[in-house]
């Protein structure tokens, strides 16, 4: 049974919401990982049978092993073997990264959405990474780069083939994550990009999604196609659509480009392979990202497509500032660099 349109409840909103708040601005260790299994755990438990999604234990064994691994590494930070199976679970290219996937339909969409842009995944690796935890060696940290590349090409080959926009775009999101942990995996130079890339992606992502579920919520569609036809009767988030994705794919001037030119120079110091790929997956994530624009805003409106309910009059306001914003970290990236440098960087 679908929950996917069940009202959400202000109390797990609340909870998820100061969880990844701990999560991802946490001053230690401990604060981290209370976020982190917050998050999880009432994901967790409003997915289960027993609060009405559905899920079974053996249903959801995905999203338990994630938050395992969390406890195991929150007790054990120092520990190697766990941090290893820790990165593995997280990256991209794992049949557990559909963990999340377990959980659509059975949290309430909002919920949800909040699961999937506080990046459960990207944060623990994030925090592996940092100084408050093992230190890993150079080899492991080169393969594990080469593990998050793969990650990255496995999403963006997603992002072309699913038919759901948003789906799509969650897809993409996830593959300039995981480009991020391949470049901070190798050097201090690919851990500073974090921040920004996280600014960036998630800003990016947040906007691409926010417009998805307004015309959602407004007009009767949840596939791409070439005569869904949104340009015409919606210009104003047609345009802000088209620009927020452009500097969520790497246009020159926003915070990901710049995350993403460290991110080069962190890999290319170490491989020609991981390099290439990392081109690669740029250049792809553009392709999806026109691939999700035309096939909600292009061609002619087809009949049956009408709108229904007032458009919400801030969310374009709402775009624009996080325009700026996106804008304003390209340019003076120190901004975000200072919590890099603050807190020792990468090891």
């Amino acid at each position: 049974m679908s929950r996917a349109h069940d009202p959400s409840s202000p109390l797990a909103i609340g909870l998820s919401a100061a969880g990844a708040g701990a999560m991802w601005w946490s001053p230690n260790h401990a604060v981290f990982t209370a976020g982190l299994l917050t998050l999880l755990g009432v994901a967790l438990m409003r997915s289960c049978r027993l609060a009405g999604g559905g899920g079974t234990l053996r249903e959801l064994h995905a999203p338990l092993l994630v938050f395992v691994v969390a406890l195991l590494h929150g007790i054990w930070p120092f520990s190697a073997p766990i941090a290893l199976v820790a990165l593995g679970l997280v990256g991209a290219a794992f049949p557990a990264q559909l963990w999340l996937e377990s959980l659509r339909g059975r949290l309430p969409s909002n919920e949800f959405l909040l699961l999937l842009l506080a990046q459960p995944g990207l944060a623990l690796a994030v925090h592996i990474l940092g100084p408050q935890t093992v230190t890993l060696d150079a080899d492991a940290r080169l393969w594990l780069s080469a593990w998050f590349v793969i990650g990255a090409i496995v999403q963006t080959g997603l992002s072309l083939v699913r038919s759901e926009p948003e789906r799509a775009v969650f897809a993409l999101g996830l593959s300039q994550a995981s480009l991020l942990i391949a470049g901070a995996m190798v050097s201090t130079q690919g851990y500073d990009a974090e921040y920004s890339m996280l600014i960036g992606a998630d800003l990016g992502l947040a906007g691409l999604v926010m417009v998805v579920a307004e015309l959602q919520r407004r007009y009767p569609f949840d596939h791409l196609a070439p005569d869904n036809g949104l340009a015409e009767s919606e210009p104003t988030l047609a345009r802000l659509f088209l620009v927020i994705g452009w500097f969520f794919s790497g246009l020159p001037g926003g915070v990901i480009f710049f995350a993403e030119d460290l991110v080069f120079h962190a890999l290319v110091e170490h491989s020609n392979w991981l390099t290439a790929g990392m081109i690669f997956v740029s250049a792809m994530n553009g392709v999806g990202f026109y691939r999700v624009y035309l096939g909600v805003f292009s061609g002619r409106t087809r009949p049956d497509l009408s709108a229904s309910g007032q458009p919400c009059a801030w969310l374009p306001h709402l775009l624009r500032l996080m325009l700026v914003t996106t804008l304003v970290f390209g340019f003076v990236p120190q901004l975000l660099l200072w919590h890099a440098h603050g807190s020792g960087g990468g090891h």
